[in-house]
């Protein structure tokens, strides 16, 4: 009686891990997709501001400089949820991460060149 007791306690303890591993990836691939909808918007209005009838240059310069820096912060939220996320998968014997890697690609830094639409350096 008591060996069954246990096993049904350990299933349930395995079944909350399972549940704790796909909320973190969950959490890992909304947030890549919140990057990626993130970037395209910044490269739609990259090529918005180097069309040559644009008069507010510096304005849409200042709204780039903090797109990037919220680019920036998403970026590091999604490599504290990687880590969260390898982390849990460890504490569960999982010690090989290459499918995470797959899985979840990480984004990389988004720079956009600083020179004017000529392509001259300011």
């Amino acid at each position: 009686m008591k060996k069954h007791a246990f096993e049904q306690v350990e299933s349930e303890i395995r079944k909350e891990k399972a549940k704790a591993l796909g909320r973190a990836g969950e959490r890992l691939e909304q947030i890549l997709l919140e990057i990626e909808a993130f970037r395209q918007e910044i490269l739609c209005q990259a090529e918005k501001r180097l069309e040559p009838s644009l008069g507010d240059r510096d304005r849409l310069a200042r709204d780039m400089k903090e797109r990037l820096g919220e680019h920036a912060r998403l970026c590091d939220q999604a490599k504290h949820l990687r880590h969260t996320l390898i982390i849990q998968r460890e504490a569960v014997g999982l010690w090989r991460h290459e499918d995470v890697d797959r899985q979840y690609p990480m984004p990389r830094l988004l720079l956009l060149p600083t020179g004017t639409p000529s392509g001259e350096a300011r």
